[in-house]
């Protein structure tokens, strides 16, 4: 993969990033969560996800499990690894990133995941 085409991956998960953060304050508001909101939109990138993996709210769930991909993400561009699977280390194909740029793993080791063929982990 090129720098340029990994600039623009980063470029379009730090957008998605910037969005789910906006509609997670925007759930904490109307969750009547106001400090947390307060304390989410203050927050740089890393925090962020640090600060949501505490918060037990179900209504905000799927956006701190999508800001946490996201974060994973783009912490594998910076080391080099976007792109490859993390159990397997086969690179992932591009439809596939297309679909989903947050994907941690190819179809054969994501199955293994699913079924908790997972030992691996520490």
């Amino acid at each position: 993969m090129t720098q340029a085409q990994l600039a623009g991956w980063r470029d379009r998960l730090l957008a998605d990033w910037a969005r789910i953060r906006e509609e997670l304050i925007g759930q904490l508001k109307a969750s009547r969560q106001g400090d947390w909101a307060e304390q989410a939109s203050h927050c740089e990138r890393d925090q962020l996800v640090d600060l949501t993996s505490r918060l037990d709210l179900p209504q905000v769930e799927q956006n701190v499990t999508a800001l946490k991909r996201i974060d994973a993400t783009l912490c594998q561009i910076e080391l080099g690894l976007f792109g490859l699977c993390s159990d397997c280390e086969e690179p992932l194909t591009l439809a596939q990133l297309e679909l989903d740029p947050t994907l941690q793993r190819c179809p054969r080791c994501e199955l293994r995941y699913r079924k908790g063929f997972h030992g691996h982990e520490l």
